[in-house]
């Protein structure tokens, strides 16, 4: 792995229990939480960008 690879590997966790809970709130029609779980996560690859574009 290279050292942005690295950098970012941390969020793969908090990226994919976010990614399940949106589609739980989907699943359950709850459109409140799964804005905000949408605007979690797209904060999350933001910082996932941010971090691999580090040197």
């Amino acid at each position: 792995m290279t050292g942005p690879e690295l950098r970012a590997l941390d969020l793969v966790g908090e990226l994919t229990a976010a990614r399940a809970e949106h589609r739980t709130a989907v699943d359950h029609g709850d459109a409140a939480t799964a804005g905000l779980l949408a605007a979690w996560i797209d904060l999350l690859l933001d910082e996932w960008n941010r971090r691999a574009r580090a040197r």
